[in-house]
């Protein structure tokens, strides 16, 4: 069998026509197929096999690749196709194989292909034992972000990519291309990149390796073939044995030796935040190059992102870009992959199936736990699990609930007494609970039966074990749908209707800065007993609410709101009347209507309300003002609706206000207010009209936003404050800092609402640590994240 190494690869790939076909012998796994988009991308032609059908073939197909589903010595033949490729998982008496040996047709293996093509460019390999998916995809996305164009290939799903393989588009030493590199075959000595990341050494892959000492050997030479920069991590002892002298070697971690050195952020999260994020500070030596954070949960994801950095910003990449690129990296496809969100509940999936990976992934989610840590385990490979035995006992002791599947075997024979139940038996042996559980079939509804409000799930393996969580997440999210259509008949039921009442309704559609994942109930009411209703309803429910007003001053999270949202925008809510010098106004009633209606009857006083967006209602309970006056300074009285439903009326004299806020509506709904005008003459309202509008328009930025972001301090306006730290026009994502005005954050097109708390967040940070000042956001925030 003629099997070709990487140099050989590359030959018979530039001999090959642009009619000569390529076949992949199982095409839709996740690497062969990233491989297969290269060729595609180099103009070849691909075509290939595999057992099952799966996403990754329907992408394949879109692009006009030919699938066979089973692999037969006839497909192959019928394909004439001029070269073979394969990986180790393929089991040496493949029929395609076999009749490519006999065809005389070249088989090479996927990673040697993978070599041959990073020649062609400027090739960063990404390598290691543990989260080289995760790091690959994040500096492919991140060079994405910072324009580079990169080529990529990597072992996993990458959402926020357009597909998880792209073959670089610039030419030459231009076009970098990152690619996640397996050790587990001997092949990571076919390549010769410009810049390599090494993560980690650990005990894996013995059915190759000899023993530990082989493995590190395999790194070190590896590490000798690096051209440019060789990133590893000082954490591992290992690694810094083998590299720390290396003179192109630059080292980072938490070790205080590192060259770039990390320092995890412990200040508590900030409150109401579902899913908390990862921040460390960077050091290069003794110089703080900024905080970092990461969507990705635990120490090690914080040092996979410091991986990323140091390379980066070795290569001369700027810190605050490089910073702000990571912040907006959700993850790759199976690694801490959030797959259900609801009730209470979450359910995870993850790759990792090493007892390292294992208590790396269990420490991280503890940060989440309500009440308790479900876990569900398929071990991956028969000879890992007889080899790391002793390992995998003692590594799911954050676990409050234990389920080992059998082993998913990955092409391996099974060898004697090892299996599901061997693992389970010695964790029980090990002092902690584990049931074993051999029918994968079954595994969601054990599960699932066990599950309780507050729970977080996770499935771990490497295997099959991803179509039992997905199983779950699709019964829990149809329980969870089943129960919204409960609710929204019910509520339908109690109300008129000339009710406005929805189910999942965008409250992007719903807010001024146009972000914001659904509402489970969106409800308009038509009058006052309606909204009676509504709040007893929610009540009995035990259903959180929210008044949403016009939607300027909020914020909803991406994950959305796990309640109603209450609008009170129908004409029963806004109502205009004026009676002398006295206005009363609908809490929905618009403030520039209110604004005009002063100013028709010839009632001055009222004209800052031209300048401020939104509603009575929102007025009331922020105390909105612009131009030197405020809501309560003309307020005469209020009318409110306690949460039980009940109404009540309250002169201004009894309500206490202050800088932008009222206690009073906290905890109650305004439903409509008195003002007291002075008589002024048309000409002179529509100047101080005219000058609010001039200064708004003239100073704000004209993009969606929800007004102004922060409250200002005591030391200094917080829009000079933002402008003078240099903010202005900064970006992640599609939020940026309004380069107008420095205290409103603007939707420059297709933000999240998780770009504009991260954005917050920068700017809080860098306002603290410049200035010693405390800035405090004036828009409320409501909702739950979604990653």
């Amino acid at each position: 069998m003629i099997r070709l190494d990487s140099r050989q690869a590359g030959d018979a790939l530039a001999s090959l026509s642009t009619t000569d076909s390529i076949w992949l012998v199982g095409i839709g796994g996740c690497g062969m197929s990233g491989l297969a988009h290269l060729l595609l991308d180099l103009g070849y032609r691909v075509c290939g096999s595999d057992s099952a059908d799966s996403p990754f073939l329907q992408q394949l197909r879109e692009r006009g690749v030919e699938v066979a589903i089973g692999h037969s010595a006839a497909a192959f033949r019928e394909s004439k196709s001029a070269l073979a490729i394969y990986t180790p998982a393929v089991a040496a008496d493949n029929p395609e194989l076999m009749a490519a040996e006999q065809l005389g047709v070249p088989i090479a293996r996927r990673s040697s292909v993978l070599a041959a093509l990073m020649r062609r460019k400027a090739g960063i390999c990404v390598t290691g034992m543990h989260g080289k998916s995760t790091t690959s995809a994040l500096l492919a996305f991140v060079l994405e972000r910072l324009g580079a164009e990169p080529g990529y290939a990597v072992g996993a799903a990458v959402p926020q990519l357009e597909r998880h393989a792209r073959f670089p588009a610039r030419s030459g030493d231009r076009g970098i291309f990152v690619a996640e590199t397996d050790e587990s075959d001997g092949t990571l000595l076919e390549f010769e990149p410009r810049h390599a990341i090494v993560l980690n050494v650990d005990e894996e892959h013995m059915e190759y390796f000899e023993n530990l000492e082989r493995v590190c050997e395999e790194f070190r030479r590896f590490g000798s073939r690096v051209n440019g920069r060789l990133v590893y991590c000082a954490d591992d002892p290992r690694l810094s044995k083998l590299f720390a002298g290396s003179p192109h070697a630059v080292s980072y971690g938490f070790n205080l030796s590192a060259t770039y050195r990390v320092e995890l952020d412990t200040d508590p999260q900030p409150s109401g935040v579902a899913l908390p994020r990862t921040r460390f500070r960077l050091f290069r030596r003794a110089e703080c190059l900024g905080t970092f954070q990461t969507r990705l949960l635990g120490a090690a994801s914080a040092a996979n992102a410091a991986a990323v950095a140091t390379l980066l910003l070795e290569e001369g990449f700027n810190a605050v870009d490089v910073s702000a690129a990571i912040a907006e990296f959700t993850g790759a496809g199976r690694r801490q992959e959030q797959i259900f969100h609801g009730g209470g509940v979450r359910v995870f999936e993850d790759y990792g199936h090493h007892p390292e990976e294992i208590e790396v992934t269990l420490e991280a989610l503890a940060r989440l736990r309500g009440r308790r840590l479900l876990v569900a385990f398929q071990p991956h490979k028969y000879t890992r699990t007889r080899s790391l035995l002793s390992r995998f006992a003692g590594c799911f002791h954050a676990a409050d609930k234990l389920w080992i599947a059998d082993v998913y075997p990955a092409g391996e024979a099974e060898i004697p007494g090892v299996n599901g139940r061997t693992l389970a038996d010695a964790v029980c042996q090990a002092g902690q609970s584990a049931r074993f559980a051999p029918d994968l079939d079954r595994l969601a509804e054990e599960v699932g039966a066990e599950i309780e409000e507050g729970d977080v799930v996770l499935f771990l393996g490497a295997g099959d074990i991803t179509h039992a969580a997905r199983e779950l997440a699709e019964k829990l999210e149809g329980d969870l749908m089943a129960r919204k259509e409960e609710m929204l008949a019910e509520l339908k039921a109690e109300l008129t209707e000339d009710c406005v009442v929805r189910m999942d309704e965008p409250m992007a559609k719903r807010t001024t800065l146009r972000v914001g994942g659904p509402a489970d109930l969106y409800v308009e009411p038509d009058s006052e007993e309606s909204l009676s209703r509504t709040l007893k309803f929610c009540a009995r429910r035990q259903m959180p609410f929210r008044i949403i007003g016009r939607g300027s001053n909020l914020l909803v999270r991406d994950g959305g709101f796990r309640g109603a949202a209450i609008c009170l925008k129908q004409p029963a809510f806004s109502e205009i009347v004026v009676d002398g010098a006295e206005i009363s106004c609908g809490s929905g009633a618009r403030l520039k209507q209110v604004a005009q209606a002063a100013k028709e009857h010839e009632l001055g006083g009222l004209e800052f309300l031209e300048g401020i967006p939104g509603s009575v209602g929102g007025a009331l309970r922020m105390n909105a003002g612009a131009m030197g006056g405020a809501t309560f300074d003309s307020l005469i009285s209020v009318r409110y609706m306690s949460h039980d439903g009940e109404i009540h009326e309250r002169a201004a004299t009894e309500v206490e206000s202050g800088y932008r806020s009222c206690s009073l509506f906290r905890e109650n709904i305004a439903l409509g207010a008195v003002f007291r005008c002075e008589p002024a003459d048309r000409e002179s309202i529509q100047r101080k009209m005219d000058a609010c509008s001039q200064k708004r328009w003239g100073s704000q930025p004209a993009a969606p936003s929800a007004g102004c972001m922060f409250k200002n301090p005591e030391q200094i306006p917080a829009g000079k404050l933002v402008d003078e730290l240099g903010l202005k026009g900064f970006r992640i994502g599609g939020a940026m800092v309004s380069d107008v005005h420095g205290n409103f954050v603007v939707n420059a097109g297709g933000a999240r609402a998780g770009d504009v708390l991260d954005l917050i967040a920068r700017v809080k940070e860098t306002a603290l640590a410049e200035r010693g000042i405390e800035l405090r956001t004036e828009v409320e925030i409501i909702g739950e994240d979604d990653a």
